[in-house]
C-alpha cells in the first residue's frame, strides 16, 4: 500500500477541526456528588501514602505541579543506564516499532513522530515531559522518571500507594494495570537485557492532594504511563499510555492476554461494517506506529475513516463501548462525566483502520487503528520488535481539549 502524507497542525482549539465550541459540551456533563466523594477519600489516601514516606523519600515522590501550555519530548539519556541481567552488550535501547514502515508526518521529515520518530536535531524521543512529569513507553533504565519505584517501598508504604492507585482507578481499570505489569514481570522472569518486573513501576504526586484545585498522580514504567488529574469533583486520565510486551503470557497457571477487549471490541466493530462503510473507514497506506504517541502534546491530525454519523445506532454503542476501554479505566465516578460527553459527541467522531482484517484465536491482531473524535484521539498499534507484531502492543489515548486537565483551569 502507498504511504500517505500526514496533514500535521498545532492544535490551538478543537472548533479548529470540529467547528463547534468543546466547553459547551464539558458544562453540560456536570460531575455527580458521587464524584466530589470520590475526589475526597483520593485526597484522603494520596495524604495518608505521602504521610507514610520519609522525608528523603518523600522529596523523590511529591512535585510542584507545573502547568506548561504544551508538553515537550524527552530525549534518551543513556549514562548510568542500568541494565537487567543480561546488560544489552552495546547499551542500546530495544527499537519501538517497525521504523522502516511508518509514513512520514509532513514530506519533510520534520517534528516528533510516533514512539522512535526523531526530533529536528535527529535525536530519538523517549517519552514526553510535562512540567516535571515524564512518562513512556520505554522502560526506566531507559527513560528516568521522577517518583519511587514500587519496590522501594515498605509493606506498608506500598499498600498506601495501591490503596490510592485502587481509588483512581476503577476494578477493571486497576486489573487491566496489573496485567501490564504482569506482563513486564514475564520479561523480568525470562532474564531481559533491561530493568524490567512489577517492582518497577513508580509513583509520584504533583501538588498538593486537596478537594478543590488541580493537583496529579502519575504511575508508570514500561508500557504504562498513567497521567491522573484531579480537580474538585473532576478527573482525567489523559494522556495515558498503555502496551504490552509480551501481550500473552501465563501467570500463575493461567494465560493473560493483555489488551485483549480493545483488540477484539475493534474487529467486533470492523466486521460489523458493511462493504461500504469498510471502503471509508479502511486507509489505502499502511500505518506502523502511534503517530501521536509520546512527544505529540499540542500535535493533531486531520480525522480520517468512518464518520459515525454514518453508522448505525449498534455501530455507534460498539464505537462507544470501545472508547470506554480507555475512558472506563479511570474509576466509575469520574468516568461517568467523559462517557457523557463520548457519547454527546459521537456523531463527529471517526474511526479508521488499517492492516489485517483478521487475528488467530486468543491473540491480538496486527493491524492498527484509531478513534479521533472532539474530545478523544485513541491509537492501537501493534509493534515490529522481533517480528511479533501480535505479541508486542502499544496504546495511546489523548483528550485534544483537556489534555493533562487544562480545561480544568478555565471553568
Amino acid at each position: 500500500m502507498k504511504n500517505k502524507t500526514y496533514i500535521l497542525i498545532l492544535l490551538t482549539s478543537t472548533a479548529v477541526i470540529y467547528g463547534f465550541s468543546f466547553n459547551r459540551i464539558r458544562n453540560k456533563n456536570k460531575p455527580t456528588s458521587s464524584a466530589a466523594e470520590q475526589t475526597k477519600a483520593i485526597v484522603t489516601a494520596a495524604n495518608e501514602f505521602l504521610n507514610s514516606l520519609t522525608a528523603d523519600q518523600r522529596k523523590t515522590v511529591q512535585f510542584e505541579f507545573l502547568r506548561p501550555k504544551v508538553a515537550t519530548p524527552t530525549q534518551f539519556n543513556m549514562a548510568g543506564m542500568r541494565r537487567g541481567p543480561g546488560g544489552p552488550p552495546n547499551g542500546r535501547p530495544p527499537m519501538n516499532g517497525d521504523t522502516s514502515r511508518r509514513p512520514p508526518r509532513d514530506g519533510r521529515n520534520q517534528g516528533p513522530e510516533g514512539g522512535n520518530g526523531k526530533l529536528s536535531g535527529g535525536r530519538p524521543a523517549s517519552g514526553e515531559q510535562y512540567g516535571k512529569a515524564v512518562w513512556s513507553n520505554f522502560p526506566v533504565s531507559i527513560t528516568m522518571r521522577p517518583g519511587i519505584e514500587m519496590g522501594s517501598l515498605n509493606t506498608k508504604q506500598r499498600a498506601a500507594a495501591t490503596h490510592l492507585l485502587q481509588l483512581l482507578l476503577s476494578a477493571k481499570g486497576y486489573e487491566k494495570v496489573q496485567q501490564i505489569m504482569g506482563s513486564d514481570q514475564a520479561l523480568a522472569d525470562a532474564r531481559t537485557d533491561f530493568v524490567a518486573g512489577k517492582d518497577h513501576y513508580l509513583i509520584a504526586v504533583f501538588g498538593t492532594p486537596n478537594n478543590t484545585n488541580p493537583w496529579m498522580v502519575e504511575f508508570g514504567g514500561h508500557h504504562l504511563g498513567l497521567n491522573v488529574i484531579i480537580a474538585g469533583a473532576h478527573g482525567a486520565l489523559t494522556p495515558t499510555l498503555t502496551g504490552a510486551q509480551p501481550a500473552v503470557y501465563t501467570s500463575g497457571g493461567k494465560t493473560v492476554r493483555v489488551l485483549a477487549q480493545e483488540n477484539d471490541k475493534a474487529f467486533d466493530l470492523l466486521n460489523a461494517l458493511n462493504e461500504e462503510e469498510r471502503k471509508k473507514a479502511i486507509l489505502n497506506y499502511h500505518v506502523g506506529d502511534l503517530v501521536l504517541g509520546p512527544g505529540h502534546d499540542g500535535q493533531a491530525i486531520v480525522p480520517e475513516g468512518l464518520k459515525a454519523s454514518e453508522m448505525t445506532v449498534k455501530q455507534k454503542e460498539m464505537l462507544l463501548s470501545l472508547i470506554a476501554e480507555w475512558a472506563g479505566i479511570i474509576n466509575n465516578a469520574y468516568q461517568k462525566e467523559r462517557l457523557a460527553e463520548q457519547r454527546e459527541t459521537i456523531n463527529e467522531t471517526y474511526f479508521a483502520w488499517s492492516g489485517p482484517a483478521t487475528h488467530a484465536p486468543g491473540r491480538n491482531g496486527t493491524a492498527y487503528y484509531r478513534i479521533q473524535g472532539p474530545s478523544v484521539i485513541i491509537e492501537f498499534a501493534p509493534q515490529g520488535t522481533n517480528g511479533d507484531l501480535d505479541n508486542h502492543v502499544h496504546t495511546i489515548y489523548r483528550d485534544p481539549a483537556n489534555e493533562y486537565g487544562s480545561a480544568y483551569t478555565t471553568q
